[in-house]
């Protein structure tokens, strides 16, 4: 299939003609048998990993059988499941979204209906391979269009095993717990309705495969009406955010994940859960691409075309003086690409003696989204994708205090140009809605 007419079918939801029912069934398989395997040499997984199975040299524990392998696993299941239905709370701080709403939206979405059919009535979208389109805001874009383009085309979502997926994840959120990859991939299926295979002869049952790079997963821009995709896109994230790692559990490489809490606990220690602060970050757009994206976006959106990278004293000021935020900490990230920008703030009078840095060897990729997830106020960049998923995490945990899209009215006053869902909105934020 050309790149061409993938794209084409990606714009107008057909490309399930273009790999499927119409392929040949030799082809399918073909496919099939092309697919690599990513297990590496770490998890063998027809090796339970349970340490509660094994002795203390790592062999099974004698009278250890199939039956008891399977018992260890649905417990496991079933507890990791019990403590993602508890009302969120990420590092202590309760999110705004009501309970009744996320139970209802949680109720709607859940049934994972499409996995109760038969392989042969079955369609999968296949998640494959380790490369991935651009950094850590693009893959998470990557892996929500995956699931949305699941919903739009009632295709069940295929991770292969060791991919870029299960590899992602687990680093922020998911953590593998005892070392027992079986427990880990059932409640990952059970928590997004996918399914995770580490045998590729498994696929050859169903009924159409799509595969899909993760360009185009990232180009994709389907979805239903606005409100529908901002629900389901927030179900998602939200269940990213039910099981965020607290520095316990092992990721796809068997190495120790991060604690998603490290730089919250850094900056305020047992304040935490109190604490009202505000965080803003700071990224250089790379090139004329994100220029020319930043342009269009301002046009769309009505915001100001270089407020959000500049962020001038002037307006942040705008931003946080109305709220009363300027007498509390003010948290800075960004890419350290334009120091300037950090300079300006320090200098002004009002802003800077209360803004905060993060220690280097405190800051992490994930303790830095969870500390701007979490602020009472966030200030970003909506051309950055790294802000957008932070915004998007913001507006589905109920946060309405997000400042990505503002402008200058005709009197010359900053003024918020475009509500808190203009993040999901495709017309406005094309591919990275």
């Amino acid at each position: 299939v050309s790149t061409l007419r993938v794209l084409r079918s990606l714009r107008t939801g057909t490309i399930g003609s273009v790999i499927g029912s119409s392929q040949p069934k030799a082809q399918q398989q073909q496919h099939h048998r092309q697919l690599l395997r990513y297990y590496g040499t770490k998890w063998k997984i027809t090796d339970p990993k349970s340490i509660y199975l094994k002795d203390d040299d790592g062999a099974i524990k004698s009278g250890v059988d199939d039956a008891t392998i399977l018992e260890v696993t649905q417990d496991t299941v079933a507890t990791l499941l019990r403590a993602s239905q508890k009302p969120l709370a990420i590092c202590d701080r309760a999110p705004p979204i009501l309970k009744t709403t996320d139970r209802n939206i949680r109720k709607k979405y859940s049934g994972c209906e499409l996995l109760k059919k038969p392989p042969e009535e079955t369609t999968l979208l296949i998640l494959e391979g380790l490369n991935t389109f651009g950094r850590t805001g693009n893959n998470l874009i990557e892996l929500l269009h995956a699931f949305q383009y699941g919903r739009d085309h009632d295709a069940v979502v295929a991770i292969q095993h060791g991919s870029w997926a299960t590899h992602m994840v687990p680093k922020m959120w998911m953590a593998v717990q005892d070392g027992d990859i079986h427990s880990w991939i059932k409640f990952f299926e059970r928590t997004f309705c996918v399914k995770i295979f580490y045998d590729n002869d498994d696929m050859t049952r169903y009924k159409k495969i799509i595969p899909m790079e993760t360009r185009d997963l990232f180009m994709y821009r389907g979805g239903r009406n606005l409100g529908e995709y901002v629900e389901f896109q927030g179900y998602m994230i939200r269940n990213l955010w039910r099981s965020y790692n607290t520095g316990i559990g092992l990721d796809m490489r068997q190495k120790p994940v991060g604690n998603m809490c490290s730089v919250i606990d850094a900056m305020f220690g047992n304040e935490r859960e109190s604490v009202v602060y505000s965080v803003i970050h700071s990224r250089a757009l790379e090139g004329d691409p994100g220029l020319r994206l930043m342009e269009y976006i301002a046009r769309k959106s009505g915001c100001d075309p270089v407020a959000a990278l500049d962020m001038e004293p002037e307006y942040v000021k705008a931003i946080l003086e109305p709220l009363g935020m300027l007498e509390h900490p003010i948290l800075f990230i960004t890419d350290n690409q334009r120091p300037e920008v950090l300079e300006k703030l320090l200098e002004d009078p009002e802003i800077g003696p209360n803004i905060r840095l993060i220690p280097e060897d405190a800051s992490w990729v994930g303790g830095d989204i969870t500390l701007a997830v979490m602020a009472d106020v966030f200030i970003g960049n909506p051309a950055s994708s790294f802000s957008g998923f932070i915004a998007k995490s913001r507006v589905s945990l109920g946060y309405d205090s997000n400042y990505m899209f503002w402008g200058k009215n005709d009197d010359g006053e900053w003024v918020d140009t475009c509500d808190g869902r203009c993040i999901f909105n495709k017309k406005v934020m094309r591919s990275m809605a």
